[in-house]
C-alpha cells in the first residue's frame, strides 16, 4: 500500500544525520479518517528517552522495540533521511502488517492532511481574537528574556511560557497546551523534546521553531529585532491580524 509521508523538520541534506525524528503517515486507502499517524525513530544518541544505557536495556537482544505511543527505538547511534524511510517501512510492516509498504512524500494540499496541525484555513477564521501562544523553554541554565515581556506592547498575542527538562516522565498537565494555538520553541533540540511530550499527552498543535540560540544576551537589541520580527512573520502568515 502507498501511505504519504510528512517530515515536520527535514534533515537539511541527505548524509545529514540525526538520533531523533518523526515521520506523519497516511495511508492511501483512506483507513486513518481524517487524522495521520504519528511514528517517532530513536537511535542511541538521543537525547531524550533515558541514557544510552537504559535504552539498551530497553531494547534487550533485539534490534528494535516500538512502544504503545508508536516510538521505535532502533539499535543504531543515529541515522539519515534514507535510513529513516528504511525504518519506516519496518514499522509499517510490523505494527500495521503492511507486506510492501510503498513511501511517497506528501505535497500540495497532502500536507495539511498529514500534518498534525490546525488548518491555515481554521486560524484564519480566527484571526479577529488574539492568538494564544505557548513558549516552551529548556529548563536549564536562566533564560535569557520571558516572551511574555518582549511580546507584551504586540496587540496580537496572548502569551505564556512553559519550561521543560529532558525527562519524559515529566510531564506537563495538557491544559497549556490545549490553550495554546500555536507552541514555539527556539531550537530544533526543543522542538523535539515538545513534539514527544505532545505525543504523551495526546495533544496535536503545530509546533514553530524559530531556529534561534535559547539562551542569549537579553539586553542585544539586535536578537530581540530578530525575535519580534520571526514572531511578526508566522503570525502574518498564518492570517493573525491586529484585533
Amino acid at each position: 500500500m502507498i501511505w504519504k509521508y510528512y517530515l515536520p523538520a527535514p534533515l537539511p541534506g541527505p548524509h545529514e544525520r540525526t538520533a531523533l525524528e518523526d515521520i506523519f503517515l497516511v495511508p492511501e486507502d483512506g483507513s486513518s479518517g481524517r487524522e495521520s499517524y504519528w511514528f517517532t525513530l530513536e537511535a542511541l544518541q538521543s537525547f531524550t528517552g533515558g541514557t544510552r544505557e537504559e535504552k539498551l536495556v530497553r531494547l534487550g537482544d533485539d534490534d528494535y522495540v516500538i512502544s504503545d505511543h508508536m516510538d521505535m527505538l532502533i539499535r543504531r547511534e543515529d541515522f539519515d533521511r534514507a535510513e529513516l524511510l528504511e525504518w519506516t517501512k519496518t514499522f509499517l510492516r510490523i505494527r500495521f502488517g503492511d507486506a510492501n509498504p510503498i513511501l511517497a512524500e506528501a505535497s500540495g494540499d497532502e500536507v495539511a492532511r498529514c500534518a498534525p496541525t490546525t488548518s491555515e484555513v481554521d486560524i484564519k477564521h480566527r484571526s479577529p481574537r488574539k492568538v494564544k501562544l505557548v513558549f516552551v523553554h529548556h529548563k536549564t541554565g536562566p533564560p535569557s528574556f520571558l516572551p511574555e515581556e518582549v511580546l507584551a506592547d504586540d496587540p496580537r498575542a496572548d502569551v505564556r511560557t512553559l519550561w521543560l527538562g529532558d525527562d519524559p516522565a515529566q510531564n506537563p498537565p495538557a491544559t497549556l497546551f490545549d490553550w495554546a494555538d500555536l507552541v514555539i520553541v527556539m531550537d530544533k533540540r526543543m522542538r523535539q523534546i515538545t513534539q514527544k511530550r505532545l505525543k504523551v499527552l495526546g495533544v496535536k498543535k503545530r509546533i514553530i521553531c524559530l531556529h534561534l540560540p535559547e539562551h542569549h544576551d537579553a539586553h542585544d537589541p539586535q536578537y530581540l529585532h530578530l525575535f519580534r520580527e520571526r514572531i511578526g512573520v508566522y503570525l502574518e502568515k498564518l492570517g493573525w491580524v491586529t484585533p
